[in-house]
């Protein structure tokens, strides 16, 4: 059964109201119809099993059905504090990371960082990420779609991260010492765990330091040097497997 999301159930007359975005997706591309049945998302996770009543080209009244068990939530809490990419990439990446489940994608600015918006710009890109999120939440069935943070600078970002409890790495290619493997294999499971990752350029040592006095625990994947946007989704894959929900 076809997946929607909304914000919250707004109801008139007994009958629910879906937003004009969703309601065109419905009717004009899915060409849906009276009678048809569907799921509801809404951004506190609940779900609804409902049916549409009536539909015009903008606007789709439905009815709701029943209320469905709330689908489990990963047994861990996983924060990806990125970089922000070029366009495509960073749409990718939170494609990506939110079917795989993480719970909140912190972008941030560091030096390397050569997309750097003004503020109208960044609250469009906000508004598109955000979309991105909900549409990854239909796509896989996650009870609700992962938080999209508003951009913050480097400095606040670690401050911030310093501030949080759980595991806290970040992936850097200059760490020859400790691996993400080994780390995770001498470390119990834990309910949080907050992964940082760079630019396209990378991190400057002086922002690695930084890091690194604020608690937090840089790490490799080895010989291999990965994209800033594949280096995000393995992280979380890996998290999600030795710690997570990717089993059965």
């Amino acid at each position: 059964m076809r997946r929607f999301f909304i914000e919250e159930i707004i109801e008139k007359d007994g009958l629910c109201l879906i937003p004009e975005k969703e309601a065109r997706h419905m009717i004009k591309v899915l060409r849906m119809k009276a009678n048809d049945p569907f799921i509801l998302i809404t951004g506190k996770g609940e779900g609804f099993e409902a049916v549409i009543e009536t539909a015009s080209h903008k606007v789709v009244y439905a009815r709701i059905i029943k209320a469905l068990p709330t689908g489990p939530s990963s047994p861990i809490n996983i924060e990806i504090c990125q970089a922000i990419l070029k366009p495509r990439i960073m749409d990718y990446m939170i494609e990506k990371t939110s079917e795989l489940g993480v719970s909140r994608i912190q972008p941030f600015y560091s030096e390397r960082t050569i997309i750097k918006p003004d503020k109208d710009s960044a609250s469009n890109k906000i508004r598109h990420w955000r979309m991105i999120a909900q549409s990854a939440l239909k796509q896989c069935g996650r009870p609700a779609p992962a938080v999209i943070a508003e951009p913050s600078g480097f400095k606040e970002m670690v401050q911030a991260v310093a501030d949080k409890d759980g595991v806290k790495v970040v992936l850097w290619e200059g760490e020859q010492r400790s691996d993400l493997k080994t780390l995770l294999r001498e470390k119990e499971t834990t309910e949080v765990f907050t992964g940082i990752i760079g630019p396209e350029g990378g991190f400057t040592g002086q922002e690695v330091n930084l890091m690194m006095e604020a608690g937090i625990t840089p790490v490799s994947v080895g010989t291999r040097i990965l994209r800033a946007e594949t280096a995000a989704i393995a992280l979380t894959t890996i998290i999600q497997y030795e710690w997570g929900d990717l089993g059965i």
